[in-house]
């Protein structure tokens, strides 16, 4: 308005050449610096299928469990390759000597050979079938991350909407104790009331004011908690999600077993432990067969190569009763463990998805028992409360009541919806696979 003035004066004045003060400027240019930092600290989008892309690709543990995983592909073509070749070299001067005697020669001999170690073929097979059970493995637990983080996402996703419905709510009921003191105040004027009904209704209003503050902070970590997952800073300020109050499953408990067996990541990881097991039990048997070795030798006699030798030898396991026979004894008992693991992993998967869809049915039928009973009778008895305390014909206890009832119901409404939410997303997680 003072800019405004300004301006109006100065373009009615007679003298026009008279420049604009530098103080002009100055306003104009903070103010629109205020208004760049408005525009720079816009909200960050948060739709839920943005967020969950987003963990995907920026999430620090899923790049810890890729990384993972691409190393174990580089240890399968380790796992099928010889041990390097040992190259020897022997300086002969006792036979030189000798030969110097017998043929008047003095140049000593040197040995050059070149050896190579050949394990058993098929154990060569049998140590890269491992390593690519390894892999495959660290992929699943790589793909089990994943869903790990997802289901993260989603729960912090539903625990702020529920965060930001509290406040709402807490608003809400702060207003209608305003109101309620005022009218409270009011009927004390007149006779009506007591002056300990405004009181009270002043306490409540500041227990409310309390009940902000500490939703806020929940605000601010709850919303920082989903940055980190992000992989970005924990003060970016993300919009408000919301929640869906009417959501539609459409899934049987059947169907859910079948999918848990079939795509659940970590159960599939266990499933290629058992088969790495077995691998590595056939390998110990392949014990009791013999490794190889050949080697080669080129002789030089008076500065030239002339006398060649080949070897090839043969591993003898003649200890087999105290070296290979307690190793397959091991790897059996190791075998054993893994399939009793796998079995009881199998099991406690199916009671995770037993469990999770128990909770999403009995919270469906709560969130709609909720939403179409409980809510609206308490909001009737808060109306039905306030009209016959504003009339004189009850006592302000009983309004309280039915307003902190009221109260209580609506933030259990919106808890219901998260528990849902965060069953839900346990159930997906369970499965292995998106539900919807």
């Amino acid at each position: 308005m003072i800019i405004y003035n300004y301006m109006k004066n100065w373009m009615m004045s007679r003298d026009r050449s008279r420049p604009v003060p530098t103080i002009i400027f100055f306003i104009l240019t903070i103010f629109l610096v205020f208004l760049g930092n408005a525009f720079s600290q816009e909200k960050e989008n948060i739709n839920l299928s943005l967020l969950i892309e987003k963990a995907l690709k920026q999430n620090l543990q899923i790049e810890v469990a890729k990384y993972r995983y691409e190393a174990s592909k580089a240890r399968i073509p380790q796992a099928s390759s010889l041990e390097d070749p040992r190259f020897e070299y022997k300086y002969d001067k006792m036979t030189a000597s000798m030969d110097a005697v017998m043929e008047a020669k003095t140049a000593p001999m040197r040995t050059f050979g070149v050896s190579q170690e050949i394990p058993f073929p098929t154990k060569l097979i049998l140590k890269a079938q491992i390593a690519v059970k390894e892999s495959q493995m660290a992929y699943e637990e790589y793909k089990e991350k994943e869903r790990e983080i997802i289901s993260q996402v989603k729960s912090l996703y539903a625990g702020l909407a529920f965060i930001y419905n509290s406040i709402d709510i807490t608003k809400e009921n702060k207003a209608f104790l305003e109101q309620l003191a005022k009218t409270a105040s009011n009927q004390y004027s007149v006779g009506k009331a007591r002056q300990e009904d405004a009181l009270k209704a002043q306490l409540e209003i500041a227990k409310m004011e309390s009940e902000l503050i500490m939703l806020e902070q929940k605000r601010q970590v709850s919303q920082a908690k989903i940055n980190v997952l992000l992989n970005q800073g924990p003060d970016i300020e993300l919009a408000r999600p919301e929640l869906i109050e009417d959501k539609v499953y459409t899934f049987n408990l059947e169907d859910m077993y079948k999918s848990a067996k079939d795509n659940r990541p970590e159960l599939k990881a266990f499933r290629f432990a058992l088969e790495r097991a077995r691998k590595t039990y056939s390998l110990a048997k392949q014990g009791y067969l013999p490794d190889f070795m050949v080697k080669y030798e080129r002789m030089e006699r008076d500065s030239k190569l002339k006398e060649w030798a080949g070897m090839i030898g043969v591993s003898l396991p003649i200890w087999f009763w105290q070296k290979q026979n307690f190793n397959v004894k091991e790897m059996r008992k190791e075998l054993k463990a893994m399939e009793a693991e796998f079995k009881n992993k199998e099991n406690m998967t199916l009671l995770e998805v037993k469990e999770a869809f128990s909770n999403v049915e009995a919270l469906k039928k709560l969130s709609v028992l909720f939403r179409t009973t409980y809510v609206p009778q308490a909001e009737q008895l808060l109306k039905s409360s306030s009209v016959s305390y504003e009339a004189g014909q009850a006592y302000f206890l009983n309004l309280l009541d039915s307003e902190r009832m009221f109260l209580e119901f609506k933030l259990d409404y919106y808890k219901i919806l998260v528990e849902l939410e965060v069953s839900f997303s346990e159930l997906e997680r369970s499965v292995g696979v998106e539900l919807e």
